[in-house]
Parts: C-alpha cells; structure tokens; sequence
C-alpha cells in the first residue's frame, strides 16, 4: 500500500496552474513534502475557483494546464521522491453547457447515450416530465417578455439563449425552425427538413443519435455559404421577434428553462445538497463508472498519480458497492481516502476498502482538546441571557433541518413521496397520504448521522437499532403517526430478503440516504452553525456545538484506536472547505482559557458599542459572532492588516445569509446588512473605543494563540495517521469562511522565508521574539515535515503510548510516545496555559513547579530535543520544567 507519508494541498484553478506548480517545487522539496493532495484537475466550468464543478471528467481542465504538462510534473516530482494524491469527484457534475454529456441529454430526451448517467426523475410531473434547467434569473415568461430568452446559430446547432448561457434544442425545433420562412426556401434546406423528419420515426436510438450528428453537421458546412446563412438568419430573426413562436419552441423540448428558486418546491433531478448548478450522477450504474473514471485509470495506470481523495462520498447511493469497484479497478497499493464527515460517537466503516477518510475527524478531536471543558457553563449562562432561541442545541438541530426540508428541498421531499407510491411499499394498507409525506420528512430530519449504509436486507443489527431510535423519536413527538411508523417499520425491517417487495423497500430506502447527507449538510454546517453562537470554535466541519471540550484521556483513547483501525487516514486542521482557518480555531479556544476575562469584556463592549446600533442592528447574536470572529481572525499585532476591514464584511454577509434569520440569499435584506457592516465599520477603526479595549486582550489571545497554533502542529505531524497541510497553513491561518481560506498564497515571501531559516543558526528563542512573521511556524512545519521522511516506518506503524502527567500541573500537559522496535519518541505539548499567570510574555518563563510526565518501563535513556536541539537523559520520569524551558512544545527521539 503506498504511504504518502506527509501532504501538502494545492488549490488549483485559472489563476494557479500546473506552471504555478512547477516554480513551487523546489520550495515544497525543502518543506519536506512528501506527497502533493491535489485539488479537481478534470475540465471544470470556465473559471472555476475550486474545479468540483467538472464538465469532462476525461479531460485535464485547459485552465490549469494539459495531461503533457502534468506528466512532465510527475517525473520531476519523482526524482525528488514527491507522490501525488488525487482528488475526483464521484457524485456529481456542473449543469453547464459545456457538459457535453449533459446537453446531449436536454437535445435528445431518452434518446441520448447519456440518459442514464444522469439522476433525473423522469417520471416527475414537474414540467410534465421535462428536466428542468433552474439556471434563469427570473422566471421564464418574464425573461421570454422581456426579451432575453431567444433562439440562435451557435457552433453548428440551434440553440436557446439567455444571458451567458445556451442550450441546444432538439430535432423537431430544427423543423419547425427551417421552415419559418416559407418564401425562397432552399432546395438544401427542404432535403434536410425531410431527412430530419424522417430521422424522427427511427425506432434505433444508436442510428438516431448518429444521423442526428451528421445532419448537424451538414447544416454546420451549408452555414458557410451565403444563401444558407441568410436563410438561416431569417428564420431565427423571424421567430425571434414573436414570443409565441419561442414558447411554443421551449413547449417542445426535453427540458425547461426556469427560474432557479422554483427548485426550492419542486425538482427533478437530483442535485449536490441545494445547488442547482451541480446535478449527480448515476454512479451505481456500471457503465457510468467505467466511463467517468478512464483518465483517473490511466492516470493511475502511468504511475502519474499514487492515490485518490473522493469527495462526498454519502452522496452515492450505494457507497460500499462503490468503493469495492473503485479498489478493483486501482489495484491494492493505490492509497485511497474518502471525504466524510462523521457526527460525535460516529465510526468511520471498518468494511470499506480504503485507507480512511480526510481528517475532519481529527479536526474536531484536537480542536476539543483545546478547549477547556470547564468553562463550558459559564460560556453557556452568559449566551442563554441573549439568545432569543432559548431551544437546545438538538431542538435547534431539528429545527434547522425542518426549515430546510419545507422551505428549500420541498421538491426532493416530494420525489421521495412519489417513489414510495410508484413502488407500492403500502401495499393494501390504507393510510392518508399527507402522514406518509410527513414521517419520511421525519425520517430524513431525524436521522443523527450524515447518512447509514446498510445495502441488503436484513440491514446490520447497530443500523437497525439506530433507525428504531429514529421512529421512536417520531411517535413520541407525533402519537397521531404511529400506525404510519408502523407501516415503515415493517418495509425497513419485516420483509423477506429474498421476495420482490425486498428489492424495491431497499432502493426506497437507499434513496433516502442519498437526501440526509444534504439535510445535514444544509441544516447544521450551512444554517445552525451560523445561528447557534454560544462557541464558534466548535461550529466547524466534523465538529459540532454539541461539544465543548475533551479529556487528555478520551483524546488518548482515540489515538490508540486510530493507530489499530486507521494508521493512514488523514490528520486535517484546516481544509478548503473549513469555517475558519486552523489560527483563528487555536486562538479561540484560548476564550475558553480565559472565560472571565472575555466574557467580562464582551459585557463592556455591547454596552459601549451600541451606540453604533442602527435600530438595534445587529442583533446580539450577530453582535456576539462579530466579537468572537474578530478575536480569532485579527492580524498578528505590528504585521500587514491583510485588507481585514474588507474580509470582514464578506464574511459577516455570508455569515448573516446562512444563517437564514434577518437576511438571506434568495431574498437579501440589505438594510440588515448595511447596518451590520456600518456597525464593524465603527468599531473597528484604529481609535474607537473597541479597539482600544481589544487591544488590551489581543496580545494575549494572539501568543496563547500562537501555543496551541504550534501545538496542534506537532500533534497532526506525529499523532497516528498522514499529516495534511493546507496551503499556505505554513503560515499563520488567519481565514476565515470560503472563498476568504481559497486566496492566493504567496509563495515567494515563504520560499524567501524558509531559505533564510535554512541558512542561519534558528534558535526557538529568536524565533518567539519575532513570533508574529510566523517564522517560528514554517520552521516547525518543515522540520516535521522532514523528521516523518528520516523514521517513515515509526509514524505509520509505531504504537502510540499514552504517557500518564503528575503534579501541580498535570491537565495542562498531554503527552504519548510513538515506539516501533528500538525507534522512540516522546511528545509533550501545553493545554489551557492561559489559566496559568506566568507574569510574562514569554512561555518559556512558566514554572512548572513538580508537574512530570512518567515514563513506561524499557524507555530509553538518552534523548534528542529536536525542537531545543539539545541533548538529554531521562529514567523514569521527565520533569516539564527540563523540556518546557526554552519553550513549551518538546519532540524527543531517542538517540
């Protein structure tokens, strides 16, 4: 199995490319990275940020570069011994017209090659079976008044218009189109009219789709002569000027050009959470999987790249089955990690046949640890005084994803009814329709994970007992559902597995699944974490704001088991796709520290800063995520202010619009808004009385801060598992919410940075002095990053061995040993120092008074402080004063 030993993600798009790549490589060669974690490199929608929206999974996307380009990267990264680990995107594609598969589908219905490898519900009603195009900013008849909607000649075939966008139309618009103008008729066109209607009585779908091409094609060549161009522009001035004649040709086609808000109550394909720019695919579909993953083959196949990331993995609807495909076809050694979010408590599957998943987990893990358990009450109380919602977080939760189910993915709730009557799973059983509708919405708002993944009848015993919960939690909350409940208690788990009902209760069943990764999605990340702001350290993907803080001993507990089940999963503190960067989390968890201090101050600025109110805008609410969102992203004191001002205001906008409570995308309250960034406007100028106050805790949230920055650091490179670093996270991580953490990196300042540290004598010292340039942390970063290529065998296979801490200050350090053979390390790290009053701003001046860490029998003697660079020799204990000295972090090998 390949071992891709430490990563670094690179985010690719039109403005860093495959050449961006190739200046960086030296730089990323002496960080130490050993493998590059590759954003979507397949042909996406033009100017992609992000490249998920795919439009040809065959191709390399012209923006970043081309397949000669990559391959010529692969064979300078391999002299430098430098894998690459994929990223692709499995579940869906962009709804773009340069999906070709996809416009195929709109031109030629049914007919098309393509039909099936898109999840469209043709048997919907919607549009009376047509699929809807939900791309248009207003609806279609007002466009079609207002004259943006027309027909045009574009690329050699017909086509409907509207702003950037166009559509191709289908064979019997061609006819209707040529023969508009009756007068002066060319003897060519009237030979293609009757061969095109001639085509329409085929009954062979493959000879169809041939000739189909080829009259096209000719229309395309009879384009260039004169007659036929203006022939061709008659006809479509003509119709262009009538609105009846274009409804009557929009009427005719397979698909329907709409507004995109209708989709928020009716829908008819599936698509990626609420996103109508992004429909899925039929995956399950064998032919659908062979096709879309050829270029990942043969990438895979020339050794290009070594291993695969899949995103949204829950989307599919049958994962395991996936995944069992995706491993025959890659062979045993090609590393593979899925991206999966799992809820508190929630196991990763133990059947899947990948190497783990991308790291959230971990996230939530540290950034718990982090946090101080014991403030949780106090921060509790002080957020129950203000908040108008005074639900629980699990009420809230359920609320959240009500709103969403009702108010924007009514049409999928709707698919869902209808394909429980299409596949009669009532039977003869009389119930009223409405109590059907509304226990699978239960179902889906209910169900406490992203998904299940049972596949065949009877479903795992853990999985069945969680679905029980689920209907037991509706009965309570709704007596008058009980027979209802019933009903779908008997279709999950009473019918026989081997009569034909069982087939058709299992596909209803996993096309539920398919809808509670987005309800989730939607619900808690998009909505609740953007509402419930007690702590928003913990409103994060793979964290919850359930939680409030981990023992030493439970984060142990999760390392043993980690380094037995999942040695190779992924180690992430910051992602493209996190709320806030890995900085502004390690600062934050420093209010938790501090409680009294923060929360006293936060006091003192509503009652200061409410003079700067318009009609009580922002709410408290709002005001509180402002103050705790400045606290974690403000720049390091004396460094570039980073066009903060501006980034906050982007962030607060998208902030208030996910949140869905005074503003929200499809309907922006601007007057909310302007009020909001009028209110951070004033109070953070350098002079306001809020900054004044701030900077008093600044300082100290930012050094404590920067501890637990660098702590989180040592614990992701030798904790179990591959240490992932975001872009640019060799830095100071001050960002926050997308596209705020997808910015470009300036990686001159950080090659020129690390040359420098290269080329001189680094003390930890020194470095703290001039903490704030984030030296000490690209120092730190590569020299980890290096100590996992010397002892790759110790990170991946060696035991961890939680080391026991007695005295004064035993809960403010954690520390394990990594041990395989005769190769030993020891890491130590600080939690909470905030609690301790050191009397100075230099970590290393903490007495630590009698707190040591024990060691366990057969330790070795003499040790390496790699971070120190100092020798030392330790029997049965270790005193923290000794490796905490110079500074609070300690990486001991064994010598």
């Amino acid at each position: 199995m390949h071992n891709p030993v430490a990563i670094y993600r690179i985010q690719f798009n039109k403005d860093f490319t495959f050449k961006d790549l190739e200046h960086i490589i030296p730089y990323l060669h002496q960080l130490g990275v050993s493998t590059i974690y590759a954003s979507p490199i397949f042909e996406a929608t033009p100017g992609s940020t992000h490249g998920y929206d795919v439009v040809n999974p065959l191709h390399i996307n012209p923006e970043i570069g081309t397949l000669k380009q990559l391959e010529n990267i692969s064979k300078t990264l391999k002299k430098l011994n430098i894998g690459w680990l994929q990223d692709i995107v499995p579940n869906h594609m962009a709804f773009h017209q340069n999906n070709s598969w996809l416009m195929d589908v709109l031109e030629k219905g049914k007919r098309s090659a393509y039909v099936d490898f898109f999840d469209i519900i043709w048997s919907a009603q919607v549009y009376h079976s047509r699929v809807m195009v939900p791309l248009l900013g207003l609806p279609f008849e007002d466009a079609l008044n207002d004259g943006q909607i027309k027909i045009a000649f574009r690329d050699g075939q017909f086509v409907f218009t509207y702003a950037d966008q166009y559509y191709p139309l289908n064979l019997h618009a061609y006819i209707s189109i040529l023969q508009t103008v009756t007068e002066d008729k060319l003897e060519t066109i009237h030979l293609l009219i009757e061969e095109a209607k001639e085509l329409q009585q085929s009954d062979d779908d493959k000879t169809y789709n041939i000739r189909f091409t080829e009259l096209k094609q000719q229309l395309k060549s009879l384009y260039q002569q004169l007659p036929t161009k203006k022939y061709l522009k008659n006809c479509v001035e003509r119709i262009n000027k009538q609105p009846t004649l274009l409804q009557q040709l929009s009427d005719e086609q397979y698909y329907q050009l709409c507004y995109w808000q209708e989709t928020e109550k009716q829908i008819n394909y599936r698509r990626f959470f609420t996103v109508n720019g992004l429909i899925c695919l039929n995956m399950q579909n064998p032919a659908v999987f062979d096709k879309c993953h050829e270029l990942v083959k043969t990438l895979l196949d020339k050794d290009i790249i070594q291993g695969l990331r899949l995103d949204h993995i829950d989307g599919l609807y049958d994962p395991t089955v996936y995944l069992e495909r995706l491993r025959k076809l890659t062979g045993n050694e090609t590393y593979i990690v899925v991206e999966k979010i799992l809820e508190d408590g929630e196991g990763f599957p133990k059947n899947w046949p990948v190497q783990g998943n991308t790291g959230y987990d971990f996230l939530a893990v540290v950034n718990n640890l982090f946090t101080q358990a014991e403030s949780k009450k106090q921060f509790a109380d002080f957020y129950r005084n203000f908040n108008a919602d005074k639900s629980s977080i699990t009420q809230s939760i359920l609320n959240k994803k009500s709103l969403i189910l009702y108010e924007h993915m009514a049409g999928e709730l709707e698919n869902l009814y209808q394909l429980f009557y299409d596949l009669e799973l009532a039977g003869t059983i009389k119930i009223k329709p409405d109590q059907i509708k509304t226990v699978i919405a239960e179902f889906l708002i209910r169900c406490p994970v992203y998904r299940y993944y049972g596949n065949s009848f009877p479903l795992p015993q853990a999985e069945q007992e969680a679905i029980q919960y689920i209907f037991k939690g509706i009965r309570e909350a709704k007596p008058e559902l009980k027979k209802t409940v019933a009903l779908f208690e008997d279709i999950f788990f009473k019918n026989a597995p081997s009569s034909d009902y069982a087939p058709k209760a299992l596909n209803f069943y996993l096309r539920c699944m398919q809808f509670t990764g987005p309800l989730m999605a939607k619900g808690v990340e998009d909505t609740l974490m953007y509402t419930y702001d007690r702590f928003i350290g913990h409103n994060e993907v793979g964290d919850t704001p359930l939680t409030f803080g981990l023992s030493a001993d439970e984060f142990h507990n999760y390392m043993v088991t980690r380094q037995q089940q999942w040695p190779l999963s992924i180690n992430a503190t910051a992602t493209h796709d996190t709320k806030r960067g890995e900085g502004v989390r390690a600062r934050l968890n420093v209010l938790t520290d501090i409680a009294d201090d923060w929360l006293n101050m936060v006091t003192h600025w509503q009652k200061v800063n409410s003079k700067y109110k318009t009609n009580k805008v922002p709410d408290a609410n709002d005001e509180y995520l402002i103050y705790q969102s400045i606290a974690g992203s403000y720049p390091m004191p004396g460094e570039d202010g980073d066009d903060f001002h501006t980034r906050m205001e982007e962030y607060l906008i998208k902030g208030l619009r996910e949140a869905k409570l005074h503003t929200q995308w499809a309907e922006p309250n601007e007057l909310y808004e302007a009020s909001c960034k009028k209110f951070v406007d004033a109070i953070i100028q350098p002079e306001s009385t809020f900054m004044k106050s701030f900077r008093q805790l600044q300082i100290k949230i930012a050094d404590y801060g920067i501890i637990n920055s660098l702590a989180q650091t040592v614990l992701k490179f030798t904790c179990p598992g591959v240490p992932d670093v975001y872009q640019g996270c060799e830095f100071w991580d001050l960002s926050m919410v997308d596209p705020d953490n997808r910015r470009p990196v300036d990686y001159e300042a950080r090659a020129h940075n690390l040359k420098e540290l290269m080329a001189s004598k680094t003390s930890i010292d020194r470095l703290w002095t001039s903490r704030y340039n984030a030296g000490i942390k690209l120092w730190l970063t590569q020299l980890l990053f290096n100590e996992r290529k010397i002892d790759t065998e110790t990170f991946k296979n060696g035991i961890y061995i939680p080391l026991k801490v007695n005295g004064k200050y035993k809960g403010n350090v954690l520390a394990y040993a990594r041990q395989n053979d005769n190769n030993w390390y020891i890491i130590a790290i600080p939690l909470h120092l905030g609690q301790i009053n050191a009397g100075s701003n230099h970590p290393g001046d903490i007495d630590w008074e009698n707190t040591q860490i024990i060691l366990p029998e057969h330790t070795p003697i003499k040790w390496d402080n790699l971070l120190s660079g100092k020798p030392s020799a330790y029997t049965d204990h270790i005193t923290v004063d000794s490796i905490f000295k110079a500074f609070p972090l300690a990486l001991l090998k064994c010598t």
